[in-house]
């Protein structure tokens, strides 16, 4: 029996890598405040709800937090690409401590990831409660 050949890998740039890393965190938060904002537009056709008004501040309240989560990672993304770069580094922090920035941008990008799903879960559910319009 033959032994199976390595996996071959397709190739990217490095510049790909961080065009397709900032715009799918950019995507994210596009995603998480266009949703916010169709809650909030919800909420003004449902009248004496509170469980239901209740529920949609919460959604959107995460669904901010997930916006804001992804915004982080961009810039924490961008920072360590610019320090990685010798043109754009500033020269006070050539030291720059890349593993941990690696390690911070993994959690919030899942925190956003967490926060996006929770929060249409509860919007979902909410909606759900209401019932279809009359």
């Amino acid at each position: 029996m033959d032994p199976a050949p390595p996996e071959q890998r397709p190739q990217v740039s490095l510049d790909t890598a961080v065009t397709l890393s900032f715009d799918y965190l950019k995507q994210l938060g596009t995603i998480a405040m266009t949703a916010a904002a169709g809650l909030i537009a919800l909420v003004q056709f449902v009248d004496g709800d509170k469980k239901f008004f209740y529920k949609i501040m919460v959604a959107t309240g995460l669904l901010f937090l997930s916006a804001l989560a992804a915004f982080f990672v961009q810039f924490s993304l961008m920072d360590r690409i610019r320090q990685s770069h010798e043109l754009l580094r500033k020269s006070e922090r050539a030291n720059y401590p890349h593993r941990e920035n690696k390690r911070f941008e993994r959690m919030l990008e899942g925190a956003a990831l967490w926060l996006l799903s929770i929060a249409m879960g509860i919007a979902l559910q909410a909606l759900m409660g209401v019932g279809a319009p009359r």
